[in-house]
C-alpha cells in the first residue's frame, strides 16, 4: 500500500495546473497573412488578387459554414486576417477570431491602400499581445 503525505498530496495538485498551462503555451507562433473575401462582390475579388501579387499573403473565398470556416482559419495561427465582406460574415468571423484569442486592428496602411483602389470596406483581425 502506498501512503501519501499531506506534502506530496499538494505537491500533486499543484503540479496539475502548472502541466496544463504548459500544454497551452506549446502553441506556435502566429505567422503569414490571409486575405478573406466575399466573392459576391467585386470590389473583394479585386482585393484579393491585388494584395496576392504583393505576396506574402494568400487569399480565402469565404464559403460554407461561416463559424466552421472561421474556426479552420484561425487554427493555423495567422499573424494577420485582413478581410472584406457583408457585415454579417464580418461578426461572425470576429466571434470565433475573439475566441482563439483575436482582436480587431486597424488595416495595415499598405493593404488599406489597396482597399481605397478598390473602394471596398475591410476588416482586419490580429492575435492579442
Amino acid at each position: 500500500m502506498i501512503r501519501a503525505t499531506r506534502r506530496a498530496a499538494l505537491a500533486a495538485a499543484l503540479a496539475v495546473p502548472a502541466a496544463a498551462a504548459m500544454a497551452k503555451s506549446a502553441k506556435r507562433a502566429p505567422s503569414g497573412t490571409v486575405v478573406l473575401y466575399d466573392p459576391t462582390f467585386e470590389g473583394a475579388r479585386n482585393f484579393a488578387a491585388s494584395a496576392q501579387l504583393q505576396g506574402g499573403t494568400s487569399a480565402l473565398r469565404i464559403a460554407g459554414d461561416r463559424i466552421r470556416f472561421a474556426r479552420a482559419l484561425f487554427e493555423r495561427r495567422p499573424a494577420l486576417v485582413v478581410g472584406v465582406s457583408r457585415s454579417a460574415d464580418a461578426v461572425l468571423i470576429e466571434d470565433v477570431a475573439r475566441e482563439a484569442g483575436y482582436l480587431p486592428v486597424a488595416v495595415p496602411p499598405k493593404l488599406a491602400g489597396m482597399l481605397y483602389k478598390t473602394s471596398a470596406r475591410g476588416w482586419a483581425l490580429a492575435p492579442r499581445g
